[in-house]
């Protein structure tokens, strides 16, 4: 039998990575760098890339990267009365990546933004999970 630690490289955790990548969006915007070389910074520093889930952290930050006026407009568009310069930083970080894995169907929308309200939960104030859940939800209705 695999033990805990040989378990969690066997089968990478989404979630371990989408944590990671919000963890790098907040840094990034906090630091106003770019968000590839917040990731290259802390990958090198703390040797993210030999784990399982660092690929889907690199997807995900580049992602946000690559899009990120796109899908703060989604943001804007369906945050009643929060524009984006009001949010809190570790909100909008989680926003994105829910925005951006909404728009590129890497999970299934129910998947999505639980894992979203998970992080704003762990991560956030205690109104987060709330209003992440209700922004992804006006998301993914737009969506079809």
């Amino acid at each position: 039998m695999a033990t805990p630690e040989k378990a969690s490289e066997t089968y990478p955790s989404r979630r371990k990575a989408r944590k990671h990548a919000v963890e790098v969006l907040y840094s990034a915007n906090a630091r106003d760098e770019s968000p590839m070389t917040v990731l290259r910074d802390t990958a090198d520093r703390l040797g993210w890339a030999s784990h399982g889930w660092f690929e889907f952290a690199r997807e995900l930050v580049a992602g946000v990267a690559d899009d990120t006026d796109a899908i703060d407009e989604l943001i804007a568009s369906s945050s009643e009365h929060w524009p984006i310069d009001r949010m809190p930083r570790t909100d909008l970080a989680i926003l994105r990546v829910g925005t951006w894995e909404l728009e590129h169907g890497t999970a299934p929308t129910s998947v999505v933004v639980s894992e979203a309200v998970h992080l704003a939960n762990e991560l956030s104030t205690d109104r987060s999970g709330a209003f992440i859940n209700g922004v992804l939800g006006r998301i993914a209705a737009q969506r079809g």
